[in-house]
């Protein structure tokens, strides 16, 4: 879980309970507390909010893991955010690391990593002996907290664990009560539908949906989604057995019928030539000259003149009856071609002139030429100009669908620039431009505020930051320097290594 940083999310009996527990276990001593729970629980929001919130006397290091990071990797965020000036090989484990670079200093470090289920073992075993040096140094005190998902670390940690008198500590983030949930989707969901039905079905979800913050979070993100019921005609597996063999009976009759229409045609054509044959086998038992003349008959020539096409008439056809007492058309046979084969340009055309001709006068083609004249004088609309007024056309129109609300822009490469040694201040991490938006607006800080992406649980986020300081301590010192308005959101400060990793994540 992922969200903007609202005060009302604070005010959970069950998130206060989880992180009063862990600034118990880790205020008096050295340990490897285990916080798991399901997916969707909360678990990044809660080591965020416990280094922002709940122990600000510690030096704080944050660890985000990912899938695709090595162990090395791993080991250099982990150590880079321990000293400023940190020299180390990451080929070494964390427990020579960190004892050469504090040298005997004294140290009071809380390391928060979130998704520690995809650590390895080694690093695991690494960190477990980090806290046994850190219980036995009278100077040292380090605790790290591992938020991993329920079931994924417990076989590990007591397999590490097994036969010493120290053990992890583990605490359990269990789901909200109704009525949490109820409260939770109202301050976070609810209130930022657009209209009354979106906010009564949200209600509805929230009901019906698991009581857990992501799953809570992700109705607000859910389109509502249209279905066609199509109700089935049969209401039993029999029924449906039954409309399948009627189907399959009624397509193999109609393949049936096709099959003895089409060959009808052929068994009469047979019958007739044998009936043919016997009448002609007749006449030669009866009369052998009318053979002949059968035959005669049969193997002379037929006038299929009536069956062959009209020649082509090259000049245009004017149609004239004797009953015509109004106006006659002249229509050209290139007009009649660009009728069918273009329909555009012949809409362009201007109207032909129509010529009073009286009934008795014979037809005339005289004028065909000059319309054919006027349309050569035209310019032709070609399909290359058609589509070039359609990408004009176009044009002219995006604009003005262009009308964007959203005016901040992401500050990746300017926050890439800036060493990794320096803190800046977070305020908030929100799901879409449309809220970032607003929140720049709601507090005027979009001047003086840098947004850039992050990948979280494989959703985009979009983080607002503010400042550029030297260390952690000035950093959170200039909060109060923020207006109200921002303060009241709690700003914490982060290191610029775990931006930088946070940006190259979504890339």
């Amino acid at each position: 879980m992922s969200i903007g940083h609202d005060l009302t999310v604070l005010e959970l009996e069950s998130q206060i309970d989880v992180l009063s527990r862990i600034q118990f276990v880790s205020r008096f001593g050295s340990n490897l507390v285990h916080i798991e729970g399901v997916k969707g629980s909360g678990k990044s929001w809660l080591a965020q909010r416990y280094l922002e919130k709940w122990c600000d006397d510690a030096d704080q290091v944050l660890l985000m893991c990912h899938p695709n990071q090595s162990i090395q990797q791993q080991r250099g965020i982990i150590l880079k955010q321990v000293v400023r000036d940190p020299l180390f090989n990451e080929s070494d484990s964390v427990v020579d690391s960190v004892g050469r670079m504090l040298a005997g200093e004294k140290c009071n470090l809380v390391l928060a990593i979130d998704d520690a289920h995809l650590l390895s073992s080694e690093l695991l075993s690494e960190l477990w002996l980090l806290v046994q040096k850190a219980q036995s140094a009278p100077n040292w005190q380090i605790n790290i907290l591992l938020f991993a998902e329920k079931g994924k670390l417990t076989q590990t940690l007591s397999q590490m664990s097994y036969g010493q008198d120290n053990k992890p500590v583990d605490i359990d983030i269990n789901p909200l009560t109704e009525e949490e949930a109820v409260t939770f989707a109202e301050m976070l969901v609810v209130r930022f539908a657009v209209d009354k039905d979106e906010k009564s079905r949200l209600r509805t979800l929230t009901r019906k949906c698991n009581r857990l913050p992501a799953e809570l979070v992700a109705l607000g993100e859910k389109k509502t989604e249209r279905r066609v019921i199509i109700r089935s005609v049969t209401r039993s597996p029999v029924g449906i057995l039954g409309l399948a063999s009627v189907l399959l009976l009624g397509s193999a009759g109609a393949y049936w019928w096709l099959n003895q229409s089409s060959t009808t045609p052929i068994s009469s054509i047979v019958d007739n030539t044998l009936e043919q044959d016997t009448r002609v086998a007749l006449d030669l038992d009866g009369n052998p000259t009318s053979i002949d003349t059968e035959v005669d008959k049969t193997n002379q020539p037929e006038d299929d003149t009536h069956s062959i096409p009209p020649d082509v008439i090259d000049t245009p056809v004017i149609a004239d009856t004797k009953e015509e007492t109004g106006k006659r058309v002249v229509v050209p046979s290139e007009l009649v071609d660009s009728l069918v084969t273009e329909d555009k340009e012949v809409q362009e055309k201007p109207t032909l002139d129509v010529e009073p001709v009286q009934p008795e006068e014979k037809p005339t083609v005289e004028k065909a030429p000059t319309v054919t004249q006027e349309k050569a004088d035209k310019p032709k609309t070609t399909p290359e100009s058609k589509k070039k007024d359609e990408k004009t056309s176009a044009s002219t129109v995006t604009p003005d669908k262009a009308d964007s609300k959203i005016t901040f822009t992401l500050a990746d490469k300017e926050l890439k620039a800036i060493s990794s040694k320096r803190y800046i201040l977070q305020l908030a991490a929100l799901t879409n431009e449309e809220a970032v938006q607003e929140f720049l607006d709601d507090h005027k800080i979009e001047g003086s505020a840098r947004i850039y992406q992050a990948l979280r649980n494989g959703s985009i986020w979009y983080i607002v930051s503010y400042g550029d300081y030297e260390s952690i301590s000035s950093a959170r010192g200039a909060v109060k320097t923020l207006p109200a308005s921002v303060q009241s959101l709690g700003p914490w400060a982060k290191s610029l290594v775990q931006v930088h990793r946070e940006i190259d994540s979504v890339k």
